[in-house]
């Protein structure tokens, strides 16, 4: 009997005049050669372990009401359903690329765009329509839209801020400049109701994270960072290509500030399930603070040659969007509120986390050695100076 309902999650092929008994949430082993057609998987042997689960929608399922009354200010308002809409605030290089990594995903349904030069937005929005039709995909709604599109999206992004253009400014640097900016867009947010996840992405992302979920009033949980997870992939990808691994064989992660204070958890990386140390090669490395200093000046060498970094960036937006749209709960090294972790309080750092719909749903506090931990405190340290910054009466 040939069979496969892909909405239960259940395959089956060959098994006879009846489809084998899947208990539901349960699991049923059969031979790979009864098999034919399988969804994505992990063979063991010759068996395959065939689960079936409840089938979320896909993004492209989600229904549309096209009767929709469109905002208020704006003749082409985006959709009142938000389940699978991510706003973007900010057309600059980010946040652009951002938007096509998202378009190019399949994950959304509707994309809407804030910026703030109306005619170079919605510039930007034909350009996006015309490369949805290339493919053919499943339909896209893109919209410049106004705040009250934005606050009608399960995820709104904000990479809206000042661009150094210059290598040799810091992150931290560009805090005076970009924490008004963003109070003014968090400020027109909540004013029209949002209660989404929010993705800051505008660099001090950590600080400015923090100022995001006090002017937001948004539980923490859905206040996120973009925060190390894109120095984590540059420290996998290196440690990857100099022992000859692919990057998804090699678990390290890059914690504290996104900037020249993170630290690498040298303790806890591992290659192929060993320990780093262990792996053969490992001892052929540069010493571990030449590779940490490679990993902080990524950033500036792309900045030196080409004027900004926005692709490696971008896809980490992308992948942080879909682990909410998609429940995935995955852990991701993102900017989150310390709320005793790792004994601090106050600030928001990088670190693993779980994402899931409700944004994030589990902080994790690694277990560090002791100079790790005296890095860890002395970048948070760094960041709530910064904050307090803010603060300090100017002269």
């Amino acid at each position: 009997m040939t069979g496969g309902t892909g909405r239960t999650g259940t395959w089956w092929r060959n098994c006879g005049s009846e489809k084998p008994e899947v208990p539901e949430c349960d699991t049923a082993r059969v031979h790979v050669a009864d098999v034919e057609l399988l969804p994505p998987s992990i063979a063991i042997g010759r068996s395959i372990v065939i689960v079936r689960v409840p089938r979320l929608p896909l993004p492209c399922e989600y229904p549309m009401n096209h009767n929709a009354k469109p905002s208020s200010d704006r003749q082409d308002g985006a959709s009142p359903l938000h389940e699978n809409s991510v706003c973007i605030v900010g057309c600059g290089n980010v946040g652009m690329a951002s938007a096509f990594a998202l378009v190019q995903s399949g994950l959304i349904r509707e994309l809407v765009l804030v910026g703030h030069d109306d005619e170079k937005t919605e510039g930007e929005v034909m350009d996006l329509e015309h490369a949805v039709a290339v493919p053919m995909k499943s339909p896209i709604r893109i919209v410049a839209g106004s705040y009250a599109d934005a606050a009608r999206s399960a995820i709104v992004v904000v990479t809206a801020g000042a661009p150094s253009g210059d290598p040799d400014v810091s992150r931290l640097d560009l805090l005076e400049k970009n924490v008004g900016i963003v109070r003014e867009i968090v400020g027109k947010l909540m004013a029209e109701g949002f209660n989404g996840v929010l993705l800051m992405a505008t660099n001090p992302v950590d600080v400015l994270a923090l100022v995001a979920q006090e002017a937001s009033g948004l539980p923490s949980a859905q206040v996120i960072g973009t925060g190390t997870l894109i120095d984590t992939a540059r420290l996998r990808s290196l440690l990857a290509g100099e022992l000859g691994v692919e990057p998804r064989g090699v678990e390290a992660y890059i914690i504290g500030e996104h900037g020249e204070s993170e630290i690498a958890v040298w303790s806890g990386a591992r290659v192929a399930g060993l320990p780093l140390t262990l792996y053969p090669g490992a001892d052929a490395l540069a010493p571990p603070e030449r590779l940490l200093d490679q990993i902080r000046h990524a950033a500036p060498e792309v900045v030196r040659r080409k004027g900004n970094t926005a692709y490696a960036i971008a896809l980490c937006i992308e992948r942080i969007c879909e682990a909410v749209l998609r429940d995935e709960r995955a852990v991701l090294a993102v900017s989150a509120r310390m709320e005793g972790h790792y004994g601090l309080d106050g600030v928001y750092l990088g670190t693993p986390c779980v994402i899931g719909r409700n944004g994030i749903e589990r902080t994790i506090a690694l277990d560090l050695d002791d100079s790790e931990m005296a890095g860890l405190k002395a970048s948070a340290k760094t960041l709530k100076e910064s904050r307090a910054s803010l603060d300090a009466p100017k002269d």
